[in-house]
């Protein structure tokens, strides 16, 4: 159970049929989902089936906990083993239309089929009742978690904001609500209309690290550094208290410092990045590589083909540089491969050749589609505007700078690029 100093989580209505002395710990889980942090919204449900072992959308909430949209993260057994506790319970028809949609979540065929029929599963129970507050936003949740990894659709995006516009006047203080508006918000283009979520969202649930970190998704698309740095030191800070602390927020935060310029504090956090297990060596290893590529300083003991390469053309081991490249090729159909032959190239001097693998790699970036959160390696754009640069080709540079700058705002290597064009 949470602390009792861990309940600012924002404030909900959800009505169901649960004993009244169930609601406390079954609000308290609903919120804790809408604030992503599903362990401890499990344990609230649970605790509140305890109370009430008839309590419906207790069973739902501990089956939602097993999927996380945005993240594209699902456990269909774990949601089938819950759903099964409510096959013989009583509910009214409207607790039917959220069982129902869940039982389209995790029912037969790939994934994202289920999360097509999950959507519309929602968008009937939201049609159905529309004065139901909580099916409106997990409709737009829907949606938003319904979009394939990495490839995101605005018009989908956007179609979950129009559902959670009407509601931000009226429920301010719904975590739900501002929480996904933001990542309904988060690219360069829209992220302006996220701002009024972002400073508000931090506010209304303060006791939760990802609540404290989600605004850094709007700041980071229009290159508010200072903002981005207090919320994601906020977040880290408040997750180490909650015992669980957050490599996510820590990753963020380092790169904001790097924009910053606070190249002594960005080397610091490396401290912090554990790498005794697989995610936290793999975070570790980001933040190294993105630490290397924003200071020239490539003094780390890199373990992926990336890191590795890096490092090999940074000391013109070339051969090295090469089967590096090769392996990264194999595990990944992103661009960080043609950007590294880009930069193995130029090392060698054969910059018709640096500049075709940084035009492909522009390609494959933009496939992607619009940023979201810091970049791994270095933007594309970016990186053909400097072996533009090295060129001599002025203009075209320029124009790569302008364009990072467009999908990057106030990127500094990016900035910087740009003044030494106008030089």
């Amino acid at each position: 159970m949470l602390l009792a100093a861990l309940l600012q989580l924002g404030t909900i209505v959800f009505p169901n049929s649960g004993k009244p002395e169930a609601q406390d710990a079954f609000l308290r889980g609903v919120l804790l989902l809408h604030n992503f942090a599903y362990l401890q919204a499990k344990d609230a449900f649970v605790e509140a089936e305890k109370i009430d072992p008839k309590f419906v959308l207790a069973y739902w909430g501990e089956a939602m906990t097993h999927n996380h949209p945005i993240w594209n993260q699902v456990d269909v057994e774990k949601g089938r083993s819950v759903l099964d506790k409510v096959k013989t319970l009583q509910m009214t028809a409207r607790e039917r239309g959220y069982i129902e949609a869940l039982q389209a979540l995790y029912g037969e065929g790939e994934r994202k089929q289920r999360d097509y029929a999950y959507e519309k599963a929602m968008q009937r129970v939201a049609k159905a009742y529309p004065d139901d507050i909580e099916a409106q936003v997990f409709w737009a949740l829907s949606i938003l978690g319904s979009r394939e990894w990495h490839q995101l659709d605005e018009r989908r995006s956007i179609a979950a904001a129009a559902i959670l516009e009407p509601l931000f006047p009226t429920h301010p203080d719904h975590p739900g609500v501002l929480h996904y508006l933001i990542h309904a918000y988060d690219d360069p283009i829209h992220a302006p209309l996220g701002l009024r979520a972002a400073r508000q969202y931090a506010k209304v649930a303060s006791s939760a690290p990802h609540a404290l970190h989600m605004p850094s998704h709007i700041f980071l698309q229009l290159g508010m550094w200072e903002d981005a740095a207090h919320s994601n030191e906020a977040a880290y800070a408040l997750s180490k208290q909650w015992g669980e602390p957050d490599l996510h927020s820590l990753s963020w935060l380092e790169y904001v410092y790097l924009q910053q310029h606070r190249y002594a504090d960005a080397k610091h956090l490396l401290d912090e990045a554990p790498g005794s297990d697989h995610h936290g060596s793999g975070v570790r290893e980001t933040m190294q590589i993105r630490y290397a590529v924003e200071t020239g300083d490539y003094a780390f003991d890199f373990t992926s083909p990336v890191g590795k390469a890096l490092r090999a053309i940074a000391g013109k081991r070339f051969d090295d540089a090469q089967k590096s490249i090769d392996e990264a090729a194999k595990n990944s159909d992103e661009p960080d491969a043609d950007e590294l032959r880009a930069l193995l190239a130029s090392a060698r001097g054969q910059m018709d050749d640096a500049l075709k693998y940084a035009h492909s790699a522009i390609k494959l970036e933009e496939n992607l589609g619009v940023p979201s959160g810091p970049p791994n390696f270095k933007p594309a754009h970016e990186l053909y505007g400097e072996l533009l640069l090295k060129a001599g080709r002025k203009k075209e540079a320029a124009e790569q700078f302008q364009m990072s700058l467009l999908r990057t705002p106030n990127r500094a290597a990016s900035l910087a690029g740009a003044q030494r064009v106008s030089q």
